[in-house]
Order: structure tokens, then sequence, then C-alpha cells
């Protein structure tokens, strides 16, 4: 049976780089960077606008769980993509009923937004192409072997069709952000220094450490490789020339190198080395100190791609909220009044 951690198999794997903005931190459809809290609190919003508006109304259709604009959507979907988002990949587990019904929930919630959103770009001529479906798909293909991709979805029992509308879903998303919100967002060079300015502590790179660990159970191999240490500081190359003795190189925090490695590294100068040491099991060891970097404060040149990165993704998340409650305004939505019962 073929892993599932060795190909992308999900089908967000294509996606391009955007800010992670949806209400969703799932492996399919609208991913994003919320908590299950958040998203918790977005499911809550929307049966809270059911009730509110009087959106929910009895759905006697068999298998009809809602309708979004008139388009059902069924069960058998929502635990087609349960199982899609939970299950593939992982290790079957029961889950007790609370846990299976937020789980539920999770995913109605994602499939609303979905049809929300696939509403939206038809409407306004930026629909998903079946061009651009079939170009995705041959980028997730691409990751596998011949035939070992129809292979993956009989072992992890996911149906091509539902793998195919989540995969639609994530272009839907990637479009969504990128010809509606994102042209509505600007961020200017103020803002940006202000954010650097107010969280300047965070910009604070703490004093590092580079060094060599060198251990065996001969101790005049160490010895050997600690001469050549001198001129060679590749732990690999150093490494090959004696396989009995293991090379490591370590960049760690001033303050998380272990206490008793801190006390005899701090009195060394660069290419400086302790002396050896006996312990066991792991034998003869030394440490040799490549370079000590000080600590010091980001520059505002350095950091102005990480903070306009963070404030984009604040303002995207801004303005999806926005057109999400404004979407759920003028939307026809009903779903089945067994979903809103509380036990």
């Amino acid at each position: 049976m073929i892993s599932m951690r060795q190909y992308s198999l999900h089908p967000n794997a294509y996606q391009a780089s955007v800010p992670p903005v949806f209400p969703t931190a799932s492996l399919v459809g609208f991913r994003g960077a919320f908590s299950a809290a958040s998203l918790a609190a977005f499911l809550g919003m929307i049966m809270l606008l059911f009730l509110i508006l009087g959106c929910s109304a009895p759905l006697d259709e068999q298998g009809v769980v809602a309708r979004v604009n008139g388009e059902a959507v069924f069960l058998s979907e929502i635990e087609a993509v349960h199982d899609l988002k939970y299950l593939a990949g992982m290790t079957h587990q029961v889950n007790s009923l609370p846990r299976l019904r937020e789980e539920y929930g999770a995913v109605l919630t994602e499939i609303l937004i979905q049809r929300l959103v696939a509403r939206y770009l038809a409407d306004h001529g930026l629909a998903v192409t079946d061009e651009e479906m079939e170009a995705a798909e041959m980028v997730v293909r691409a990751d596998y072997p011949e035939g070992a991709f129809e292979q993956m979805l009989i072992e992890e029992y996911i149906h091509l069709d539902r793998w195919r509308e989540q995969l639609r879903a994530g272009l839907n998303q990637n479009k969504l952000v990128q010809k509606v919100l994102r042209p509505s967002i600007s961020i200017d060079y103020l803002e940006v220094d202000a954010y650097y300015r107010e969280r300047i502590a965070d910009f604070y790179l703490r004093p590092r450490v580079r060094f060599l660990l060198v251990q065996g159970q001969e101790r005049d191999l160490v010895e050997k490789v600690l001469e050549l240490s001198a001129t060679e500081p590749d732990p690999d190359v150093l490494g090959q020339r004696f396989d009995r003795v293991d090379v490591h190189a370590y960049a760690l925090r001033e303050d998380n190198i272990p206490g008793d490695w801190q006390a005899l590294l701090s009195g060394l100068e660069p290419k400086q080395a302790t002396s050896i040491l006996s312990r066991n099991p792991d034998g003869y060891q030394v440490l040799v100190l490549l370079e000590r970097t000080e600590g010091r404060i980001v520059d505002p040149a350095q950091a102005y791609p990480l903070v306009e990165r963070i404030l984009l993704e604040s303002k995207l998340r801004e303005a999806f909220d926005a057109w999400l409650t404004e979407a759920l305004r003028s939307a026809s939505i009903q779903v089945n009044h067994q979903l809103l019962a509380r036990e």
C-alpha cells in the first residue's frame, strides 16, 4: 500500500501560494489558518443567521441536508468530504457522536461557503473553466508514478468525482482571493513601519551559536576528526572520512543549548574545541565552536516583506469576513431543522 504522505493527494496540493483566508484548516476545499474554535464560531454565525433570518426550513427530500440558492447539498456529499478531510491517510478511529456531529457541521459550513463562492464567481464571469480544472489536476497527477494516483484513490476509498469537486473548490478559492479580495486591499509603507515599531521586540534575533559535535567509541579517531575539523568544518565530509565517528553540526539559539554544553562553549573562540569528554554510552565527545552570532534587531528593510505579508493576511481575512456576511444576507439557504436541534 502506498503511503498517503508520499504524494500530494489532497486537492489543494496544486494551489498557488496565497495567504490562508478561508475559515478552515482542512486539507481539502477552503484551507486556512483559523483554528477549530474559529471554525466553530463561523458555523455558529451561519446557524444564527439561519434562525434570525428564517433561512432554515423543513427539508423533506430524502438525503437532502441543505439547499443553497436552490442547489441541494446531499448527506452523501457531506460524508464523502468528511472522509476525505478527516480520515484519508489517518488512523481510523471511532469518534463520539458529539465529535462526529461537530465534524459534519464543519464540513457543511465548508460546502455552504463553497457554493456561495462558486455562485458569486459564476455571476461575475469568473467561473473556473474546464481547462483550468484539467491543468490543476495534471499538476497533482504529476507527483505520482503512472497509475499510482488512481490506485491511491481506490485504497483510500476516495471517489474521483468528489475529489474533483474539492479541487474545483480550491480553484474557486484562489480566484476569489486573486480576482476579488486582493485587488481591494492596499498596504502602504506607513502601515508597515507602524507595525514594525509597535512590535519591535518581535524582530529581535537572539544570539545564536554554530558548533560541531564529534563523538565515537575510539578516542584516537575522535582526535583525528577534531584535527581535520580545523580545515574542514563540513560534518558530512568529516563523517564520510571516518564511518565510526558521528559528526553533527548544530545552529541553535544560545538559550536553547543544553546547560552543560552551553557552559563548555561559553569560553571558546571560533575554531576552538573543548577537551575530549568521556561519556557513556556515546563514548568520547568533543565540541567545536564554529561561529557565534550576537543578538540583533532585524532592520526595517529586511522585515518589510514579512510585515507586509502579515498585514495582507489580516486584511484578506477581514475582506473575506465582509464578503461572506454580504453573501449570506442575499443568499437563500435552507438547512434541515434536525441539524439545528441541540441535544
